[in-house]
């Protein structure tokens, strides 16, 4: 860990030197991350090189748009020494490529909870046309998956068992109560800050396949159709040759949906990093960046774009050679770096474990001294280093308190929602859709006797042996 890190955190904890302690925050903060977002980026720069080199993934054509505008970024910032106005610029940039990353991952996420129900549907009826295997009758396996629920080792490992399994048992329960649940899941987040309101209402959306955005005209339209086919389909039914049909289907389109996400997730993660490295480039001069990673990024970025380099005159005077020279050079700078992330890593963690208080706390000494943008950057690159791939940028510590009144309101207008999208829906789709939302769901029993009745009633009342039989299975596999 940084030894000036930590005492700019402990000086201005205790109120020592402000002044000079905040500017040297703000500097050995921006470093660090800088240094951090450098090696992230050269580890996953190679690695992508990799998977486009060798075709791993089918679909990096689709990309090609952000995959070039990316290249040209990494070109521009390491080869022709750009000023700070072109770097702000750069930032700009990344920060339009990820938002349209965000986009098309927001589609793929819609298409693959689809896919997800009808999934559902199809493994509970697979049982009509597969040999099934004796299974254990109802009470016993009860039984059985009652006690794996409750050996869980706290009770958040057995609130997590209980939402899974209630997503795989077979669905018998009235509207009413399925209603209630929700009602009571939005009730929890009374207190809570409204941003986690919505992200369990998207969740909920999406998981129920209601949810829609302006994109899902724009982006990957090839899933509609086979989405509409699937919702068509008499599951009630359906004989084996349309099911065999539908099973291959789905599982073709669901591994498209799989490579195209991997595809996207790898460039967002690609994109965060560069416009870190860009967002703290006014501090990376005094930082402690490797010469080793920007020597693989350069060399990277070269391979990608098939330029020369001046990159490859740093291998001790030898010829550049072939490609899979220069890879096998590349490769070993990796040694250079190896062991440095965690450290790093370390130092990033306490810079931003009091990023809020010290803003909060020094608001007005940041503002006199000119840091407020620095602060801003400095909560964005903290965001990016700890909240996910797509966490929102700008709605971060901000939104207002969920009142009751708030989260009744709320309830009524999904509840309302829900009753509308299950009009028209056979009682198959609506039973999967409520298994798919019942398993994010924060629903509380009161006691395990509660958790043992709902198994048990969940198998007894199921009189169609292929739902109960796959359930079981699913639910085996996860006891193992």
């Amino acid at each position: 860990m940084s030894s000036k890190i930590r005492n700019c955190v402990r000086d201005l904890e205790n109120k020592r030197n402000p002044e000079k302690r905040i500017q040297e925050y703000v500097e050995e903060y921006m470093q660090i991350q800088n240094s951090y977002a450098e090696i992230q980026f050269m580890m996953e720069y190679y690695m992508f090189y990799e998977v486009v080199s060798e075709e791993m993934n089918p679909y990096i054509h689709q990309a090609e748009d952000i995959i070039g505008t990316l290249h040209g970024i990494v070109e521009a910032y390491y080869e022709k020494n750009p000023s700070k106005e072109q770097i702000k610029g750069m930032e700009q940039e990344l920060l339009s490529l990820r938002q349209s990353i965000l986009d098309k991952m927001d589609v793929l996420a819609a298409y693959i909870d689809c896919f997800i129900v009808y999934e559902y549907i199809l493994n509970r009826i697979q049982y009509r046309f597969d040999d099934m295997e004796t299974m254990p009758e109802d009470g016993v396996f009860a039984q059985s998956l009652v006690e794996f629920i409750f050996s869980g080792e706290d009770s958040a490992v057995v609130s997590d068992y209980i939402r899974t399994a209630m997503g795989q048992l077979p669905v018998r329960i009235a509207r009413s109560r399925y209603f209630e649940w929700i009602r009571n899941s939005i009730s929890c987040y009374i207190d809570s800050d409204r941003e986690s309101l919505d992200n369990f209402l998207y969740m909920f959306r999406t998981n129920a396949t209601m949810y829609r955005n302006e994109h899902m005209e724009e982006y990957f339209t090839e899933f509609v159709q086979v989405i509409e086919e699937l919702a068509s389909l008499d599951y009630e039914n359906i004989d084996c040759s349309t099911y065999r049909i539908y099973e291959e289907k789905l599982l073709a389109n669901s591994s498209k949906l799989n490579d195209l996400s991997d595809l996207y997730m790898q460039l967002g993660q690609l994109v965060n990093e560069m416009y870190c490295i860009c967002a703290s480039a006014g501090y990376a001069e005094g930082g402690k960046q490797s010469d080793a990673a920007r020597i693989v990024i350069r060399g990277i970025n070269a391979l990608f774009l098939s330029k020369d380099s001046d990159v490859w005159s740093l291998n001790g005077g030898k010829p550049a050679g072939t490609e899979d020279e220069k890879l096998d050079w590349l490769e070993s700078q990796l040694e250079y770096v190896e062991g440095k992330l965690e450290g790093i890593y370390t130092s990033v963690n306490t810079a931003g474990a009091v990023l809020d208080e010290i803003t909060v706390s020094w608001e007005g000494l940041i503002e006199s001294l000119g840091l407020r943008e620095d602060f801003d950057t400095l909560e964005k690159l903290f965001i990016l280093s700890s909240g996910g791939t797509f966490a929102d940028l700008e709605k971060h510590g901000q939104g207002e308190t969920v009142t009751g009144r708030m989260a009744e309101e709320t309830a009524d207008a999904l509840i309302l929602e829900c009753k509308e999208f299950f009009k028209g829906k056979s009682r198959m789709l609506r039973r999967a859709v409520m298994a798919n939302t019942m398993g994010i769901m924060p629903i509380v029993f009161q006691s395990p006797e509660e958790v043992s009745q709902y198994v048990m009633d969940s198998l007894q009342q199921c009189d169609d042996e292929a739902e109960k039989y796959a359930a079981k299975q699913i639910l085996i596999d996860l006891m193992q």
